[in-house]
């Protein structure tokens, strides 16, 4: 039996950041939705909407809805926190912060990967993108071993700013990339390692400097969601730091490598996350 009125049982997101912001708040709100009896709520014009075939609710009055609704604050970023969960449901509720915890929709797991489609035209352009470098790299080899391609993000750029290392973010060094390169060429011996960045300058300079290898190739980049598109496609993933590399993972079917020491000890941002920070990296991801 639902309490309430019904028709006032909305959830709204408060999307701010880049794509794999709004897919964290996005998932996060259906399973906390899922528990609390609420529907969740978006504008069709929000950027998740664009990039996949979501089944959501759309409504005309979205805006309105969100507008009058009651805010709430979570108070860790990337931690399962189950106060969140307190606030009354009977009327529209606005969760605003980034419910960086895969905990928050493990129980709508299912539903999110069937939501979380790539829309046709983005679909096709990222299978061009690993089938160019895929001929690329096996148009003069001999190896007959089945190819195992690897997909690697790399973010730097925007998390060496002087605020963000005073915050407490690392980034991941030359030594992690080479050690998670070495842990797939121990176990395959065919690999392609596809290295993604985004458009920044600075991260692209560091990949030509510091990422080498007759098994890699560097990707030229291009629309964001065609990247994690290809990522996803990977047999295997590599990620650094930030939300897109993380998606792109979970997305995924293979193994994961992820940077584990990607906040400072005792800073601000090593609060925003559990003790072992297993509520924001999976159980089955492998720390390096």
């Amino acid at each position: 039996m639902l309490l309430g009125n019904v028709s006032n049982r909305y959830l709204c997101p408060y999307f701010r950041g880049g794509l794999g912001n709004h897919m964290f708040m996005y998932s996060s709100l259906n399973g906390i939705a899922k528990i609390k009896n609420m529907k969740l709520v978006i504008n069709e014009k929000d950027t998740i909407n664009t990039v996949f075939k979501l089944n959501v609710l759309i409504l005309k009055n979205a805006k309105y809805i969100c507008e009058q609704a009651v805010l709430v604050n979570e108070k860790r970023p990337c931690a399962y926190d189950l106060e969140t969960f307190n606030f009354d449901p009977s009327k529209p509720v606005k969760l605003k912060g980034y419910l960086q915890s895969w905990k928050y929709f493990k129980h709508v797991e299912k539903e999110l990967r069937k939501q979380f489609i790539f829309k046709e035209e983005v679909n096709q352009k990222a299978q061009e993108v690993i089938e160019k470098y895929t001929k690329m790299f096996t148009s003069n080899k001999t190896n007959s071993e089945k190819l195992k391609i690897i997909g690697v993000h790399i973010r730097r750029g925007d998390y060496l700013t002087t605020h963000n290392i005073k915050y407490g973010y690392n980034v991941a060094p030359k030594a992690y990339l080479q050690k998670a390169f070495d842990y797939f060429r121990s176990k395959y011996k065919n690999c392609l390692f596809l290295v993604f960045t985004g458009t920044s300058k600075e991260d692209i300079k560091w990949r030509d400097d510091n990422v080498h290898g007759k098994d890699v190739l560097k990707v030229a980049a291009n629309e964001r969601n065609v990247d994690m598109c290809a990522l996803t496609k990977c047999d295997h993933t590599i990620i650094t730091v930030g939300s897109f590399g993380w998606w792109s993972a979970w997305l995924s079917t293979g193994t994961t490598i992820y940077f584990k020491d990607i906040a400072q000890t005792n800073s601000s941002l090593r609060k925003d996350f559990s003790a072992d920070m297993t509520d924001f990296f999976p159980n089955d991801w492998i720390g390096f």
